[in-house]
């Protein structure tokens, strides 16, 4: 697909900028990376190489790799036509951030910014040009996992965003447009549901930290890569379909809402779980390569059977 942007700029050098400069880049996006806090260049420049090394398994020969510049001047960033924002998750600090930006990038210029809570509303506030920042949110890792959720403020434009949509279609990814403003949008509010019960679970005894991973990685998370909730249940309606499952199943999908629990984080629980991931002693490393590895042959999967 041809290119849309003349050039991105992408705000913050950590795992999430890295990772979305490593896929602007591979698809031959002028990328540059704004981080005043960024000491050690040379290990970004080989992370960014290490993206592209998963990339070419996924892509192979649809990648057109441009090198990623560096800087930490926020005035290196003037020609960019579209920013990528991933400041940490501090509401001030971001929106100082885009203040900031908008007294150097064009007019025209799109701001997306990566945030995984904080409405667009928010981030517009004060703003010259509040209709041209928008929330593009990624799941990490961003070059891997194709999914980004769109999500207006009350003044976005829409051509802005017909034009964002497009951008991230270039780099294959899945852009979602969110109906409605809400904290956390889509994507982590579904996840902080499971995760708040996979909590509870450990807080009443119910099962180990390990066990409940067992559980979802080998049974439900296994489905739901390849299919939503809806469709997993639409299927498991029978002939019938979904209907057929709310029909018959439903009620006993609301009695068990009924007893789904929230455990606060007190320290002692927090100890818990992450004792319950330390006693596993995994090299973290070997880990995320697993991982990253797996996700890929899924996405390979999705792609050939057309899911």
């Amino acid at each position: 697909m041809a290119q849309s942007e003349n050039q991105i700029g992408v705000v913050g050098g950590g795992l999430i900028g890295l990772s979305w400069a490593s896929l602007f880049s591979a698809f031959g996006y002028e990328t540059i990376v704004y981080d005043p806090y960024l000491k050690e260049q040379n290990l970004a420049i080989q992370t960014v190489h290490n993206m592209w090394a998963s990339l070419d398994l996924l892509y192979e020969d649809i990648l057109d790799k441009r090198e990623v510049k560096f800087s930490n001047s926020i005035n290196d960033l003037k020609s960019a036509t579209f920013i990528q924002e991933n400041c940490p998750e501090d509401l001030n600090l971001k929106k100082e951030t885009i203040l900031k930006l908008e007294k150097v990038v064009s007019e025209n210029t799109v701001i997306a910014s990566s945030t995984s809570s904080f409405l667009p509303s928010e981030l517009q506030s004060g703003c010259a040009k509040p209709e041209r920042i928008i929330v593009g949110h990624p799941m990490n890792p961003p070059h891997l996992i194709p999914l980004v959720e769109l999500v207006l403020g009350e003044i976005s434009s829409e051509k802005i965003t017909n034009r964002a949509n497009f951008f991230y279609q270039t780099l294959e990814r899945i852009p979602v447009r969110i109906k409605k403003e809400m904290r956390g949008h889509l994507a982590n509010r579904l996840t902080s549901a499971l995760y708040r019960e996979a909590v509870y679970l450990i807080s009443e005894g119910v099962a180990d930290v390990s066990d409940v991973d067992a559980v979802i990685s080998n049974g439900p998370g296994l489905r739901l890569a390849l299919l939503g909730p809806h469709m997993n249940y639409h299927l498991g309606g029978g002939n019938g379909g979904y209907r057929n499952y709310l029909e018959h199943l439903g009620p006993s999908q609301e009695e068990r809402w009924k007893t789904l629990g929230q455990a606060p984080l007190t320290p002692e629980l927090k100890e818990k779980l992450i004792s319950g991931i330390e006693i596993q002693k995994l090299n973290l490393s070997e880990l995320k390569k697993k991982r990253d590895i797996s996700l890929i042959e899924i996405l390979k999967t999705k792609k050939a059977n057309k899911l």
